[in-house]
């Protein structure tokens, strides 16, 4: 498999039940984008969790009539990861889920999340989470778990101008370069990238993101993160360093103290800090885009790092990662497993593998048109070049006033106005009712 090759081609399996049912909530999908984003309520994605009982015809949203699907809502979170699909699989939602499929076991009931774009390796990370949880817990079958989406990545770049496919970039390289199998690991990501000719320039060229992982000593870390690590003992944890050397943030594996029995990858000591540290830049400093740490180091005690938390750092513009060797130890392996039980370079495997994959608990289809393009997108793009246009308009209002000292225009009927007035109007100087008259009739 080449990295060249987009990764929607592999999407080649079945969905249960009626394709034109899921043609149509597809569909949906895009619509209720194109009204969340029209409404400024989130960006242009949709996504919804259906269980499908494919011999009986039932389909059931997992969801309510008031809030039968979800948003992107990176904006309103200020974390970048906060896409449709991730926030589709809401702690509440997979609860619901459990419990369904826990009071039906053994029914045949299966899963669909239909998304209107490519999930992104940070939520496609999640589904294969919450899938081989749901597999472990005897609740769905092996090939149960499916996704469906409309727009692929070079679509989503082309009309609406997101690129997500720098980062799947990333995992591809390390699926197809065999980085999980080498003796290295992660560790060695940055010597295969570059030994790699297509990886290395697809790098140069910006079309692959990724954060390098080194192993470094405690010498090589500073004295803050060295006395916050021994604090830590053997528990999972990561901090955040500024590129001013101050810490950003802390995080523990917080997923014990939770009263609930069902997996939480999101309280995981990586993740944890990573949104403790966007938390802060948006709440504390105000920063809008608060998911960019402008380069800052990540120093954990984790070594074999997790598909969820490595896809999140993706995200968060980082310099590297950084794994501190003396305060590694099996037991911090073992509480740091994404889905207990299961090693983190199994999960990783399965997260960053093609779709179609033979060991992956994902099931996903492409249903869209590659030539075709969703009218959110398009929505979006248009919507992006008109605030562009405003912000031009109102700099051009200022040059006149100072270059031409042009501040007030004359109308025909002898009244005058202020440019400004015109030219930030929108529909209250807008006809839709025609202006040549009628012709007489004969």
């Amino acid at each position: 498999m080449s990295l060249t090759k987009p990764r929607y081609e592999t999407a080649q399996s079945g969905l249960p039940g009626d394709p034109l049912f899921w043609e149509t909530v597809l569909n949906q999908s895009d619509v209720f984008a194109y009204n969340t984003a029209s409404e400024g309520k989130g960006g242009p994605f949709g996504a919804q969790l259906w269980l499908v009982h494919p011999d009986t015809e039932q389909y059931i949203l997992v969801g309510t009539a008031q809030e039968p699907e979800d948003s992107n809502a990176v904006i309103s979170k200020g974390r970048a990861s906060a896409h449709a699909e991730a926030e589709n699989l809401s702690l509440e939602k997979r609860q619901e889920l459990v419990n369904f499929l826990e009071a039906h076991r053994g029914e045949g009931w299966k899963i669909v999340q239909v998304s209107s774009g490519e999930s992104c390796p940070s939520c496609r990370s999640k589904q294969v989470l919450l899938a081989s949880e749901l597999i472990e817990r005897g609740a769905i079958g092996p090939n149960d778990f499916h996704v469906a989406f409309k727009a692929t990545y070079d679509q989503t770049k082309r009309d609406a101008g997101f690129n997500d496919a720098p980062y799947d970039q990333a995992m591809r390289a390390i699926s197809q370069l065999d980085v999980l199998k080498a003796e290295q690991g992660l560790f060695g990501l940055s010597a295969a990238l570059k030994a790699d000719k297509v990886a290395s320039t697809q790098i140069d060229t910006g079309e692959l993101v990724y954060n390098p992982v080194d192993l470094v000593t405690k010498a090589d870390a500073p004295k803050k993160v060295v006395r916050l690590f021994e604090w830590a003992g053997k528990q999972p944890f990561a901090v955040i360093i500024g590129r001013d050397g101050e810490i950003m943030s802390g995080g523990m594996d917080e997923r014990y103290f939770s009263p609930t029995k069902i997996n939480q990858p999101e309280k995981t000591a990586i993740v944890n800090a990573l949104y403790k540290a966007a938390a802060k830049l948006r709440d504390v400093d105000g920063k809008f885009e608060a998911w960019n740490l402008e380069g800052a180091h990540l120093y954990t005690n984790i070594a074999n790092i997790g598909p969820v938390a490595y896809a999140e750092s993706l995200w968060y513009n980082l310099s590297d990662i950084r794994v501190v060797e003396e305060y590694t130890c099996d037991i911090i392996e073992r509480a740091a497993q994404e889905m207990p039980g299961i090693d983190n370079k199994i999960l990783f495997a399965k997260a960053a593998a093609d779709y179609d994959a033979e060991d992956s608990p994902l099931k996903v289809v492409f249903n869209g048109d590659p030539e075709g393009a969703s009218v959110a997108h398009l929505y979006w793009k248009a919507k992006m070049a008109m605030e562009g246009l405003k912000n031009r308009q109102a700099e051009r209002l200022v040059e006149l006033e100072q270059n031409s000292g042009i501040t007030q225009i004359a109308y025909i009927d002898g009244t005058e106005g202020a440019l400004s007035d015109l030219v930030q109007s929108s529909s209250l100087n807008s006809h839709y009712d025609g202006k040549q008259a009628d012709p007489a009739p004969v």
